[in-house]
């Protein structure tokens, strides 16, 4: 940036210089009482430095102000982008589809296992208790996240017949994250592959250094899912907007994760 101005202010200067200098030659033979003096050309140098400033000035100021009103711009995009991520997620986390799946199968149940019914009932609440209380907040502490996805994962058990396998290794719980993030995950993982007696879904929940990593085994459904995209882009806008940075999404042929920031406290 900085040998660039100095190449602008430079070439500017020469610039003007020329033209004084050949405007000045050229009334110096139209009026032949003109004397081409060193003070005429001193003074020609120095109005020559001041054109180019006042070039420099505009043109440096213009392109400051574009800046500013880029900036302005994308800081307005990422509040949008927000919004519609809070809104859509929160559409997506009470999605009707899931409430009438767990009432279903608590009806199932109900008569058949009282005490399993009575749990179910519990975590059930807990999921809803959870959405309900966490989704405005900015983030929250990671072992609280994973409290409502151990209750989300004993629902979806429920019904899939314990064809889920979970496995946490969690090094950090004091950490923090977005809320119902790795819910959102495990949701997509379970929405996406086919689950059977002979292939169940292995989910995996692990830190590394400052990320989280949702894994979970991978076998697409065979039949493709309606899906817009729109619960990963919601994560990645929800991160870029709260913390500046992004998520990191891998796939193998066996395998699907999603590696979330680690967030500190003072979002």
């Amino acid at each position: 940036m900085t040998q660039h101005l100095v190449y602008e202010v430079l070439g500017i200067f020469l610039f003007s210089s020329l033209i004084l200098i050949c405007g000045i030659l050229l009334y110096s033979r139209l009026v032949s009482s003109v004397l081409i003096t060193a003070g005429v050309i001193i003074q020609n140098g120095f109005v020559s430095f001041l054109l180019a400033l006042l070039f420099i000035a505009f043109n440096e100021g213009a392109f400051l102000f574009n800046q500013w009103k880029q900036s302005l711009l994308e800081q307005e995009k990422l509040r949008q982008e927000n919004l519609v991520a809070r809104v859509e997620g929160l559409k997506k986390q009470l999605d009707p589809h899931f409430l009438f799946n767990s009432l279903s199968v608590l009806s199932g149940v109900v008569y058949q296992d009282p005490a399993l019914a009575d749990r179910y009932i519990s975590k059930l609440a807990q999921v809803y208790r959870y959405v309900l209380d966490h989704t405005e907040e900015k983030q929250v502490p990671l072992s609280a996240e994973m409290a409502v996805v151990e209750a989300y994962c004993f629902l979806l058990n429920v019904r899939f017949y314990n064809k889920i396998q979970m496995h946490l290794r969690i090094a950090t719980p004091s950490a923090q994250v977005l809320p119902l993030s790795i819910q959102l995950l495990v949701e997509n993982a379970v929405k996406h592959n086919y689950i059977s007696e002979e292939h169940p879904l292995s989910l995996s929940i692990y830190t590394e250094e400052q990320v989280v990593w949702v894994e979970n085994s991978l076998r697409r459904k065979t039949v493709k899912v309606p899906s817009s995209g729109i619960g990963l882009q919601n994560l990645e806008a929800r991160y870029r907007y709260f913390s500046g940075q992004s998520i990191r999404i891998e796939e193998t042929a066996d395998t699907f994760r999603v590696g979330l920031p680690l967030l500190n406290d003072s979002l």
